[in-house]
């Protein structure tokens, strides 16, 4: 018959357990670091796109319109554009965050015969601006 003897002496001690515990929770607490960095990035990059894409289409608007359209005669500071046309309300509401927008038109800049058109989309205490330049005749 064979003799098995058994060493007690193999195995983890307390204090190795200890440090393979913390070792792993400095690594959980880095990948869920890592996650909400992430997640917040993602929903900065979301609200940029939705501010971006709402002021693309305000400008695209613009300069869809006819150049013989009296919009282009006179300059115009500051004014609201009705980003919820279906509503007395002039904002949008897209996932929670409220956006609003306002326009300026200037006459005859660069040069006569051209508008410079700028567009301000504001929400979720971000602001963002385009500008453009239209022909007027």
């Amino acid at each position: 018959m064979e003799n098995h003897e058994y060493n007690l002496d193999k195995g983890y001690t307390l204090i190795e357990l200890v440090i393979a515990i913390a070792i792993l929770a400095v690594g959980l607490i880095s990948t869920a670091t890592l996650v909400s960095t992430g997640i917040g990035s993602n929903r900065f990059a979301y609200r940029l796109t939705v501010e971006s894409s709402l002021a693309y289409s305000v400008l695209d608007e613009f300069l869809a319109k006819d150049t013989s359209d009296t919009l282009f005669d006179t300059n115009a500071t500051n004014a609201v554009y009705d980003l919820d046309t279906g509503s007395t309300a002039t904002t949008r509401t897209v996932q929670g965050v409220t956006y609003s927008a306002i326009y300026s038109i200037v006459t005859n800049t660069p040069i006569t015969g051209a508008v410079t058109i700028s567009v301000t989309v504001t929400g979720g205490g971000r602001t963002a601006t385009l500008s453009t330049v239209k022909r007027a005749i």
